[in-house]
């Protein structure tokens, strides 16, 4: 990171002068650390190059002479660490692909507002720490390097293929190579021939590299044979350690290589081995310890010594004092685990807290080997800092478990299916929507929970996220306890990161449910009331178009032959208009929803309804199909479906036919052919099989108006001339009328009043030949 203190210069390269000073304005006020110059050209630019050092480059890319491309070419031949970074107002991904063949630092496009200016300062800043990192660490690692060179010891550097890619010149004379022949080898390259010390081939993954490489743990004293190219073999002894990345992976491994042929001294060879290891990683937090069993003794290196707050060479004790030195809550489990190892002679592996003389915890990993000499038994081993890696590795877990909470508690619905749809996991929102509990869905797939129907659009949803590896966005029906909802679900594939598996292949399907019911219901009420303002407007503009034509010609008769029998014609067109409007927002007014019902006795609305009929209706007769003492009462909203009932029977009086005195007497008395015909209703709603009419209505003559309940709804039914069947098709809509003085709206709301309440309604045709209107989804109480 760059220090407060830092200054950097920055050369802008803009052939439009006063953009670049603007430029340079808002970059050194974003910015003070920024130092800006600007060059018109990219010649300019190159002759500024020469005569001064610069920091970080930003260039235009359309320029006169050369372009943004040449010019970053031109930089690259004789700057190639240097920042350059394009901004540029023409942009293409030609260019774009140009520049980073180029080896452009980074890429920005212009755009208006002073916003750009930010976010250049924040890519000029990150291109020049990048650029120090980046020399830093290869400041470092000549520096190594150079210690390195200069250690007594054999020390080498291995990538994480296992080539050499550094041996000092003791690695050199130990291996029997030249410096360029190590360096075209790898560590287990055929040609080494490399045993254990019982003579077996050592696999490639229990080489001592390889283990190092793959446990981020050191190695200490492996040993095995290698053959030099003469036939010699040599017997080495292997201390490893690995060096991390900034990210905490391991980057590459340092390895000591001892040629212990001769069967040198152990405790020389640990001693030896300290030392080489501390010249090699004294940038890391790496040493090593030993422990004598018999004295009890623990001698350590200068990394654990400063790790526990001691000066080099200040630590010395026992066993105990380094005990006292670990985390309490760790202390036993550390002692058993060392009492163990020296029990059962095996290695001690560990990874424990310890508390320095600030009283600061850090967490260290130690690794111990028994070894036997001629005159102690000792365990030598290496200390490895891991305090920062714990640090991640709990934020980490405690960024999961604030996830997994969140995940948990949303209302949200969210579930995980694995690649053969058995449910994973779902959260709080999930079990809501379904009503289900974690051990009915979890183990279970949507076949299992579901209608067929819903679990197959699902999992046929599902497929198409494992089998394309893409997200899905994707509305589904889904069947809940009977109630169908629909769900805005968004799915994503789910991959393993395993090491034995395919991180291409999705094992498993997240998703995320929004419950769009309301939404599409109210979307779907919006557009059927869309339609209906169409409807309205279409039926209101042709069906006023006549009567006001009347009027409009009648009036202009009146005015040039001051005749006023013309007004009456005036009079009955603006009448007809009145009715038109009156029907048009009642229609309006039925279509909306039912708020509330209630329950209402059928025969009640019946006769209340033909009361209002019956008083403008000169001819007509209303017979009941049963007259059981017993009511039918049905749940509904009574206004509205008085209003239902009075157009119904309405348009059975306007186009019914005139009837004889004697066939009207005959109908009240014996029955209508309907009445006949459907003489009771379904025994469970108390109907019989005889006939009545209303005794507030006794018209004598006209036609004849059967009503009764039926299984699911009721009929109205007269002996009119009815319905043919083209007709029956157009007979609800708007406007649709067979009476020439009739508005045409009657009927349609009937059907809106019904549609309202959740009922259907349709014509036949009946038994006396009328028409027979029948109502049906009606709930009965």
């Amino acid at each position: 990171m760059l220090s407060t203190s830092d200054t950097v210069r920055l050369l802008h390269v803009d052939d439009e002068p006063d953009f670049a000073e603007t430029a340079a304005a808002f970059l050194e006020r974003e910015n003070d650390r920024l130092q800006v110059e600007t060059a018109s050209s990219a010649e300019d630019a190159l002759e500024r190059l020469e005569a001064s050092t610069f920091d970080c480059i930003v260039s235009d890319y359309d320029m006169p002479g050369r372009d943004g491309i040449e010019f970053l070419e031109a930089v690259r031949e004789e700057y190639p660490d240097l920042p350059l970074i394009l901004f540029t107002g023409k942009g293409s991904e030609e260019v774009a692909s140009d520049a980073i063949s180029a080896g452009v630092t980074d890429y920005l496009q212009k755009e208006g507002g002073t916003d750009q200016y930010t976010l250049l300062a924040n890519r000029v800043q990150n291109a020049v720490e990048a650029r120090q990192s980046a020399t830093e660490a290869k400041r470092r690692r000549h520096r190594l390097e150079q210690i390195l060179k200069t250690v007594p010891s054999c020390v080498v550097q291995l990538d994480r293929d296992g080539q050499f890619v550094f041996a000092n010149q003791r690695a050199v004379d130990v291996l029997g190579l030249s410096q360029s022949a190590v360096k075209d080898r790898a560590y287990n390259d055929p040609e080494w021939e490399i045993r254990g010390l019982d003579g077996n081939p050592i696999p490639d993954a229990e080489l001592p590299f390889r283990q190092v490489l793959e446990s981020g743990q050191p190695l200490s004293d492996a040993r095995h044979t290698i053959h030099w190219p003469d036939g010699t073999e040599k017997v080495l002894s292997v201390n490893g350690v690995p060096l991390f990345d900034d990210d905490g992976a391991v980057e590459s491994v340092v390895c000591t290589l001892t040629d212990i042929t001769d069967k040198r001294d152990r405790k020389q060879d640990l001693e030896e081995t300290e030392r080489r290891l501390q010249l090699a990683l004294e940038a890391s937090e790496t040493g090593v310890w030993e422990w004598d069993y018999e004295t009890n003794e623990v001698a350590l290196g200068d990394t654990p010594e400063r790790l526990m707050g001691f000066k080099p060479g200040e630590f010395d004790g026992t066993l105990s004092a380094v005990l006292d030195l670990i985390h309490p809550e760790d202390r036993a489990e550390v002692r058993e685990q060392l009492k163990q190892a020296v029990e059962t002679d095996d290695i001690y592996n560990g990874e424990f807290r310890v508390i320095d003389a600030d009283g600061d915890v850090r967490w260290v990993s130690v690794r111990g080997q028994p070894i036997e000499d001629d005159d102690s038994t000792l365990m030598v081993g290496v200390h490895h800092d891991i305090t920062e890696r714990k640090e991640r590795e709990r934020d980490l877990r405690i960024t999961e478990r604030r996830l997994e909470a969140i995940l948990e508690n949303t209302t949200t619905p969210m579930f995980m299916k694995d690649d053969e749809g058995e449910y994973l996991f779902v959260n709080h929102g999930y079990r809501e929507m379904t009503g289900l509990t974690d051990a009915e869905i979890v183990g279970r797939t949507d076949f299992e929970l579901f209608p067929e129907e819903t679990a197959e659009a699902t999992w046929a949803n599902d497929r198409a996220v494992l089998q394309t590896g893409q997200p899905l966005e994707v509305e589904e029906r889904v069947v809940i306890n009977g109630r169908a909802q629909q769900y805005l679900s968004t799915k994503v594939p789910i991959y393993d990161t395993g090491e034995r598996s395919d991180p291409d292949t999705p094992v498993a399907v997240f998703g995320v449910a929004s419950d769009i019911t309301d939404i599409r219901e109210q979307e779907q009420e919006l557009q059927r009331e869309r339609d209906r303002l169409a409807e309205f407007a279409s039926v209101v503009s042709h069906d006023l178009r006549s009567p006001l034509s009347v009027a409009q010609g009648r009036l202009k008769l009146a005015r040039t032959t001051d005749d006023e029998s013309h007004l009456e014609g005036i009079e009955s067109a603006l009448d007809r208009m009145e009715r038109i409007i009156d029907d048009v927002l009642l229609l309006a007014r039925q279509g909306r929803d039912i708020q509330e019902t209630e329950p209402v006795s059928f025969r009640d609305a019946v006769t209340d309804a033909w009361k209002m009929i019956s008083q403008d209706a000169e001819d007509g007769n209303l017979v009941f199909a049963d007259t059981d003492e017993r009511d039918v009462t049905i749940t509904a909203d009574r206004p509205r479906l008085l209003q239902l009932l009075e157009n119904l029977f309405r348009n059975s009086v306007e186009h019914g036919s005139t009837r004889s005195q004697s066939a009207v007497d005959s109908a009240v008395e014996h029955g209508s052919a309907e009445s006949r015909s459907q003489g009771r209703t379904d025994v469970d709603h108390g109907a019989t099989s005889s006939q009545t009419r209303p005794e507030d209505t006794a018209n004598t003559g006209g036609v004849t108006i059967t009503i009764g309940a039926t299984e699911d709804g009721f009929y109205v039914a007269d002996d009119g001339p009815g319905v043919s069947e083209t007709e029956r098709e157009t007979l609800f809509e708007a406007g649709y009328s067979t009476d020439d003085d009739g508005t045409g709206f009657g009927l349609a709301i009937v059907d809106r009043i019904a549609e309202a309440h959740g009922w259907s309604v349709g014509v036949t045709e009946s038994a006396d030949g009328g028409a027979r209107f029948e109502v049906t989804g009606v709930e009965f109480t």
